[in-house]
């Protein structure tokens, strides 16, 4: 899948069950984020454990749900975040990754396996 680096993507901060489908996704993006589905941008959602996630979107015939299994490790955690978050295609490209986010005043700041736990070692 390609998307234009013009594509909004939103997380949802809370834990959603991964049972659910289109419909069920669909409810959360229109009651809880009060966002439009059919606009074309990519909804994230993440499971309690934060090792499943579906993002579902519009691509102008229809609904997409694409579902990832973390076999190794897990999604980051978006409690810091606000509710609803919105990132670029190319932080959502870092998230399936496992690359985690830190969302600062000034800015992003990306980190990444090996280089978070270096961080880590020099505090």
């Amino acid at each position: 899948m390609f998307f234009s680096s013009q594509t909004e993507v939103y997380i949802y901060r809370e834990p959603v069950d991964m049972r659910k489908g289109h419909d069920g996704l669909a409810g959360i993006v229109e009651s809880e984020m009060n966002l439009e589905l059919l606009s074309g941008s990519i909804f994230l959602f993440v499971n309690k454990t934060r090792r499943l996630c579906k993002a579902i979107y519009f691509d102008g015939s229809g609904l997409v749900i694409i579902h990832k299994r973390m076999e190794v490790g897990s999604i980051m955690n978006f409690l810091a975040f606000g509710k609803i978050q919105k990132i670029t295609v190319s932080e959502l490209a870092l998230l399936m990754d496992g690359a985690s986010l830190r969302i600062q005043k000034r800015g992003r700041k990306y980190i990444h396996g090996e280089s978070k736990r270096r961080l880590k070692n020099k505090s």
